[in-house]
C-alpha cells in the first residue's frame, strides 16, 4: 500500500531534525548541551553529550534512509 505523502514528509522532517541536533551535540552547541546534563548523572558530561549526539545522528540517518521505517520510527519515538 502507498504511504500518504504527509507521512513521508514527517519522517524526513524528523530525521533531518534529529541528524541536525546530533551534529550540534558534537560541534557548535556542545558546551550548551554539556551544561544541561544533571549533576546526578554518574557519567562525564561530555560523554553523555557525545553518546546522545551519536544516537541522534544514527536515528536521523536511519529515518532519512527510508529503510525499516517502522523499526526506526519506533526507536526514534522511544529515544
Amino acid at each position: 500500500s502507498k504511504r500518504h505523502p504527509l507521512r513521508t514528509l514527517s519522517r524526513l522532517g524528523v530525521g533531518g531534525l534529529l541528524a541536525y541536533a546530533g551534529v550540534g551535540h558534537l560541534t557548535f552547541v556542545r558546551e550548551e548541551f554539556q551544561a544541561q546534563v544533571p549533576d546526578w548523572v554518574p557519567v562525564d558530561d561530555d560523554t553523555v553529550v557525545w553518546l546522545s549526539g551519536t544516537a541522534e545522528i544514527i536515528l536521523g540517518a536511519a529515518l532519512l534512509s527510508g529503510r525499516h521505517k517502522k523499526f526506526w520510527g519506533r526507536s526514534a519515538a522511544a529515544f
